[in-house]
């Protein structure tokens, strides 16, 4: 069984400091995240995903 606690760990660490380039959906239940160095995050389930994105810092100019 997967220990999420330590998915949820290494996910952070290997992502940590890298900068979102674009978000595609190509299917109801797919999500990729591409970073601007080429790494990316497949999201994939067995029923359709909502994309929902709250709150954040904004930065001042």
């Amino acid at each position: 069984m997967v220990n999420l606690s330590d998915e949820e760990a290494r996910a952070t660490s290997l992502l940590a400091g890298r900068v979102l380039e674009r978000v595609r959906r190509y299917r109801p239940n797919e999500v990729l995240i591409e970073f601007s160095d080429g790494t990316r995050l497949f999201v994939d389930a067995s029923i359709q995903l909502e994309l929902s994105i709250h709150g954040g810092r904004i930065e001042e100019e």
